[in-house]
This record gives C-alpha cells, structure tokens and sequence, in this order.
C-alpha cells in the first residue's frame, strides 16, 4: 500500500456516508432524526411464474431513509420481477441510521421475521453475526440459484461473505478496495489561499495551518472525523506494507499478525494525529462529533482534506457555487508500491435465520445482476424519471427540487457491483477513476479472501472493543499523547484478551491459505 495519506474506507460523500467513518461518504441515506423503523411496499401482484407456483415476499432491511417515491419505483421493479418469472416480490424497510444497529440486533435476537438485511463488514462483522447463530446458511441455494452472482463476483468477493467455509454473505462488489493511502484534497482552497498540492505530510501540515489561519468560511475546516471510530489506520502513518482488520489485527504481506496497536503504524499515527490536534487542525470535541456532524460537514464544503472519497458535490455548491468537479485531486506519496486489495468486498446481504424463504434473497440478488436492465431498474429507477444516461457510462440523477434527491433510487454501495455501474455526473473525477476502474497494479492481501470467526471468543472481542472506544479513541484521535497513555491502554487491551484473539486470527489465517 502506499505510503502517507490513507482512505478511511469506512466512508461516504460517494461512497462515503456509512459505516461509522468509513469511506462511503456522501451516498449513505441520512439518518435523520426517525427511531422507529419505515416500510413500504411495493406491488401486491400475487400472478404465478414460478415453477413452484408461488410468489413470495422479501423483506429486505436497510439503513437510511425511504426516498421520496419509493412505492412507485418498487412496484416498477415488482412488475419486471413478476414478468421474469422470478417468483419473488420486494417489500424495502428502513431504519434510520440513528437506531440501525440496535433495532437489527433486537429484531435478530427476538427473532423477528424477514428476509435479508445489509452488512457493513467495517461496522459489525458478517463473522459477528454468524457466530450469533443469526444468519442462514446460503451455500447449497448459492449453488442452486445463483449463477449471476458467482459470476459477476470474484473469487475474493465470494470469499468475503464466507465464514468457516459456510456463504452467510451475498457480496456487493460495487468499488475497487486498494484505495487506503489516499485522501481528497480541494485544489479550489488550495487556489484561494495561493498555496501547491502538498507532496509531503509535512507540507499539507505547513498548508493546512494557513488555510486555519486564514479561513473565510461558515466553520472552521477542521479534519473531518469521528473521534469514536479512530484506532489510528492510514491516513496518519507511512506503512506501506499492511492491512488493518476488525480495527485489531495488523496483517502485513509477508503474512505476520500482530497487535495493531503494538506496532510502529499505530505509534506513528497516534503522534501525527496529536501533532495536528495541537495545532487546531482537528475538532477540540472530535471524541464527542457524530457521523452526521462529519457529513454536514463535508457536504458544507468547509473543509480542505477529507480521508475518503466525495461522491457528489450538489450540497457543496450551495456555499461554493463556483466548484466543479475537477476541484479534488488525490495525494498519494508513493507513487510506486503495488496497492493491497484488503477484501473483496465489505458490503454484502445477509439472511437472516428466521426467514421462511431463504431462496427469495438468492433469487432476487441473482435476477439484479442477470443484466444491466434489472440493476438498472433497482438501482437507479426509471429513466427519463429518476436518472438520465450520459456519455461514457456516466449518469445524472433527476433530483427533486424539496430534497435534493431522485425519486426514486437505492444506493449503488450496499448492493451495487462495479460490472453494471454508472459513474455520477456531481461526483469529483478523481472519485470516479479510482473507486469505479479495476486497479490492474493492484495487489491481494494475504488476508483478502479470508474472514475471522470470532465466535469461540465473543466475550474478549466484546472487551477489547469496550477498551479500544475507551483508551485508543482519544490517543489515534490526537487527543491525548501517545507516549504518555500507551502502556497502560495495552495492558488493559491484555487483561480484555487480544493476544487470544490475535492468536486466533493468525491461526484461522494460516489454515485459510
């Protein structure tokens, strides 16, 4: 991977705004102020095309907010559903992102009925929810009804939703994954402040305290994050030569696994994270910002370098009216190390255990990736409605004027898959080039087509995770000095049981390979 400046993937304006702080900013629904969970159903047509004679409901459960039309553009999808033969009719339920994942765990644990629900790997793990006991077993019915989606995924996409051998995940292949040591940077700031795109840390550090010191705009462009979320990762250190899983495990691509938080990377990160957090280029609250302060933030425009991908510039131009999307480039300070492709895949479907038609998630997923009319349908509504198609794969959404939203459409990152995508006209080139082309440089990690089962160890993930929130948050967040907390953050990462769980995930690895 290279060396500097690092994606959170973890995080979207595109692809930017899901999973904690991940990579996905800017396409995730907005959680809004909703705790109860809002259903809508689409066509009611019951005719018969199956060969079993039966049409059944999927339920399928998802974080945000319904868009505006969504009855319409679900029984357009319903309709072809039933004209296909595939037997199945959809029935989308949100849950705002506020409540999300209490309300999945207290609908998994209670055993309420439905049919598939979304996995962000970079929040709770499909291996999480696998050694719960939670999620049905899709491998036979993979074998049987999914011959689009062994096909359009690969084989470390596949193998992302497996765990012990078992397909618990049906992946969504959507974005290209070797992306972690990049970050966007506003040229348009850059240009305002009569300042050079930085080539070192120390230079973005130099130009990152003008831009402080001179700033003109609403609020003050603090780095975007949530200081909850940290554990250090990318962005912060020079490490070339690893990926960080499940926020603990450090993997390097001679195949050694180690504490994260033992390592140099982590050392390196807490330091440069207290460096600028003592220099007032990060938020004095930033333990106490939320996911939804962070993307207001990022879709105010005030802001100079953000460690993840922006996906549509819309809501910037209402206080930059003069931004295009050429405006972003990427920094990147190595140039010549082989990015590592980490998974194929974070995002994936899952069904859950008390669903009385497995099949219809299989049949479903299956019938979206047969062809481009079908993902298209799903993924993007009616044409002429709710997108319009442009030159080079590239499409424009039809928003409505009171939301700033199409009608009708679902977000490409939870389901999507890069063979069938159209790149956003409002999102920046330099987001459209690397999130949405194949990177032929790119390498695997020695860890990308497998997935941890943590359940013989439940009660230490529970623990360390407990004390990664409570004493690594605020050193990788810059909060506090690394130095002067880090003996005793480990030996209560010690007590919690991470050499257990590194010791496991290194076995589980090496019987992978």
């Amino acid at each position: 991977m290279k060396k500097g400046i690092a994606l959170l993937l973890t995080v979207m304006m595109v692809i930017s705004i899901l999973t904690g702080c991940s990579n996905k900013t800017n396409t995730d629904p907005a959680g809004g102020e909703q705790t109860d969970a809002q259903s809508t159903t689409g066509s009611n047509t019951s005719n018969d095309n199956t060969a079993s004679d039966e049409v059944v409901k999927l339920v399928y459960v998802v974080p945000g907010d319904a868009p505006k039309d969504l009855e319409r553009g679900l029984k357009n999808v319903n309709d072809k559903l039933l004209a296909d033969g595939v037997g199945v009719q959809i029935e989308l339920q949100y849950i705002a992102w506020d409540a999300w994942d209490q309300k999945l765990n207290i609908m998994l644990s209670t055993g309420e009925e439905f049919d598939m629900f979304h996995v962000m790997n970079d929040r709770v793990s499909l291996a999480n929810y696998a050694s719960r006991g939670a999620l049905a077993d899709l491998t036979d019915l993979i074998n049987q009804y999914g011959s689009a989606i062994k096909e359009k995924n690969p084989e470390s996409a596949m193998k992302s939703g497996q765990v012990g051998g078992k397909q618990y995940g049906i992946p969504a292949y959507w974005v290209e994954s070797a992306l972690n040591h990049q970050a966007s940077i506003r040229t348009d700031i850059l240009k305002k402040y009569n300042l050079e795109v930085p080539a070192t840390f120390e230079e973005l550090t130099s130009a990152y305290e003008t831009v402080m010191k001179n700033w003109e705009g609403n609020q003050k462009p603090y780095f975007p994050m949530c200081g909850t979320e940290q554990v250090g990762g990318y962005f912060f250190n020079s490490d070339n030569n690893y990926v960080l899983y499940d926020k603990i495990f450090y993997v390097n691509q001679d195949g050694n696994v180690k504490n994260y938080f033992e390592t140099d990377a982590f050392k390196e990160s807490c330091n440069k994270a207290h460096l600028w957090y003592e220099k007032g280029l990060i938020n004095p609250d930033v333990l106490t910002t939320t996911k939804d302060q962070m993307d207001n933030q990022l879709n105010s425009g005030d802001w100079l370098v953000h460690a993840g991908t922006i996906g549509d510039i819309t809501g910037i131009k209402k206080n930059y009216p003069d931004i295009t999307t050429d405006d972003f480039v990427w920094l990147d300070y190595d140039t010549k190390t082989p990015e590592i492709r980490p998974y194929g895949t974070r995002n994936m479907q899952a069904v859950p255990l008390s669903s009385k038609h497995p099949e219809a998630a299989v049949k479903f997923i299956n019938w979206l990736y047969l062809n481009q009319d079908n993902f298209d349908l799903f993924l993007y509504g009616t044409e002429g409605t709710d997108y319009k198609k442009l030159d080079d794969r590239n499409y424009e959404a039809i928003t409505d004027a009171s939301s700033g939203a199409a009608p009708y459409s679902f977000p490409t990152w939870m389901i999507g898959n890069i063979n069938f995508e159209y790149t956003s006209a409002v999102a920046p080139k330099i987001t459209n080039d690397h999130l949405y082309k194949l990177d032929d440089t790119a390498v695997e990690g020695v860890a990308s087509k497998f997935t941890f089962d943590g359940s013989k160890l439940q009660t230490q993930l529970a623990d360390v995770n407990t004390i990664i929130a409570s004493n690594i948050a605020p050193m990788a967040s810059g909060v506090v000095d690394y130095d002067s907390y880090i003996e005793e953050a480990l030996k209560l990462l010690k007590e919690a049981g991470i050499d257990d769980l590194v010791a496991e995930f290194s076995k589980q690895l090496g019987e992978n390979q």
